[in-house]
């Protein structure tokens, strides 16, 4: 991360929720030791002490992954692994671990660490015969997270989604009825969180409405808990676009203090969204309308966005940066489309002789342009969505009507405490300061002089917007957020970039 706060020690984003739920599964007789490469090094000399290694990691870090598990081998330890990566492709993993999980397992873990500890076999390969009974899960040990080393905490409600996505994991690992937890389990999480010191919150299902009955119920019951402790935590989440015709919903998103939800917006094009059985973005009115009534209603938004569908032609990067634009969505994410194994895209295309894993970038043949176009069309369409100006264009363009939503959200939360003046004047010099660090971080990059002739630009355009206009501390959160997102796109030049579409989850934004 190019820049990340005021020579203190690095802040990750979120912290990971698969370890610290896995451990919650472990007898309290054994130790446990939770290593994050997000926020320290590996040393492999101190694992030679376990007798047990777990290795967790998403399909986007699929690579370092196995790095790790080859240096393990030479350990005396007991290695096992899982996670999506596994779940979804679990033979490459057979000559790199002991024992394997597929998909869940809070039945699976326990069975395997008593078989372990009394003598019995072990086996290569562990799958639940059944979903997980959400009901039974246990309040993950976020005590064990490294203290102050991340700025957001990850909490689960639901597993599941009841969409079809063609090119999406989470129903053929998690199922397509979502499963949820009660309420008081996540309110005993939320306790755990705000005992550990955490101001934020992502939870982190895929899909935070897919049983909107139960969210709602959750949603009240959260809104009970900030007021009782005086609204110590802000939240995000990711939801479906059909979010935006449920204003009830939204409304109670707004009043538990949810302030980001991440959406797959994927493409404008409707051929392209039917295709992959995105029917939820093309049912109703247009995209950029339901994305209005989601922001008016005081959520800001982050977006996911996909080019390499089957209709997509070489006209979609300028259709996808033309929606983006318009969108006034700051941040967002764009991949390449990746056939991910066990979804239907992946069986579709390998049943058409598409699959090809000559280049990992892009393991099939596009339908309309060439892979060098796709790829190339891809990696221009990344720079000119986070070019500066073009940046600040579409957030300020957006701006119209935030004064209102700053009034609503007030309305909505009447009882969250309100910064006294001595704590504005704090939070202003904070903000000062991360913008000097900003500013020293840009002329060793050798780019100060142009972002500050754009810099005069976007202060005297955020001035013209008056009462909607961003102030001073949100000003420079989203020139932060503009160079995390530019220098990434800068330094991997597209490559990989494209199928990380949890990027936005890991941005490293330091927040107060």
């Amino acid at each position: 991360m190019p820049f990340i706060g005021l020579g203190r020690r690095l802040k990750y984003s979120i912290a990971n929720g698969a370890l610290v739920s896995v451990a919650a599964l472990v007898p309290p007789e054994h130790e446990v030791v939770i290593i994050d490469e997000n926020v320290e090094p590996i040393d492999f000399k101190r694992l030679r002490r376990f007798d047990v290694i777990g290795v967790t990691g998403m399909i986007a870090q699929a690579e370092r992954m196995c790095e790790i598990l080859r240096q393990l081998r030479e350990l005396p330890a007991m290695v096992v692994a899982g996670g999506p990566f596994v779940s979804v492709s679990d033979e490459r993993f057979e000559a790199l671990c002991d024992a394997r999980f597929i998909g869940e397992a809070e039945d699976t873990w326990p069975v395997f660490l008593d078989a372990l500890a009394t003598g019995k076999p072990i086996k290569a390969r562990y799958e639940q015969a059944e979903k997980t009974d959400m009901k039974r899960v246990p309040v993950p040990r976020f005590d064990l997270l490294k203290r102050g080393r991340y700025s957001t905490a990850p909490v689960q409600f639901s597993r599941g989604c009841p969409f079809l996505c063609e090119f999406c994991d989470i129903i053929t690992i998690f199922g397509r009825r979502p499963r949820v937890k009660q309420p008081e389990q996540v309110l005993a999480e939320l306790d755990a969180v705000i005992a550990q010191g955490f101001k934020n919150c992502f939870l982190v299902d895929d899909n935070f409405i897919g049983n909107k009955v139960e969210a709602r119920r959750l949603l009240r019951r959260i809104i009970e808990w900030q007021e009782l402790h005086g609204f110590p935590l802000t939240f995000l989440t990711e939801a479906s676009i059909n979010l935006a015709n449920d204003l009830e919903l939204i409304d109670l998103m707004s009043q538990a203090n949810f302030r980001n939800v991440f959406i797959g917006v994927e493409t404008p094009r409707e051929a392209s969204l039917t295709e992959t059985r995105k029917h939820q973005n093309v049912h109703g009115d247009s995209l950029l309308a339901k994305l209005g009534r989601i922001r008016a209603g005081g959520l800001r938004i982050s977006a996911g966005f996909i080019v390499g569908f089957d209709n997509d032609d070489q006209g979609i990067f300028e259709e996808q940066f033309e929606f983006i634009q318009s969108s006034g969505i700051a941040d967002l994410s764009i991949s390449l489309l990746t056939p991910i194994p066990t979804t239907p895209l992946y069986e579709r295309l390998r049943a058409e002789d598409r699959l090809d894993f000559s280049d990992p970038e892009l393991i099939y043949i596009p339908k309309q342009m060439t892979r060098q176009q796709l790829k190339t069309g891809f990696r221009e369409l990344l720079n000119r969505v986070y070019d500066v100006e073009a940046y600040f264009d579409r957030v300020l363009g957006a701006a119209t009507g935030a004064s209102d939503r700053r009034q609503s959200i007030a309305r909505s939360t009447p009882k969250m405490r309100r910064p006294g003046f001595s704590q504005r004047l704090l939070f202003s010099a904070v903000w000062g300061a991360r913008a000097v660090m900003l500013a020293y971080v840009m002329a060793a990059d050798g780019q100060l002089s142009r972002h500050l002739r754009v810099c005069r630009y976007v202060v005297r355009r955020n001035a013209a917007l008056g009462p909607d206009g961003f102030e001073f501390g949100e000003m420079v959160n989203l020139w932060i957020t503009y160079w995390h997102f530019a220098s990434v796109t800068r330094q991997l030049g597209g490559t990989l970039f494209g199928n990380v579409p949890e990027l936005l989850r890991a941005r490293e934004i330091m927040q107060s």
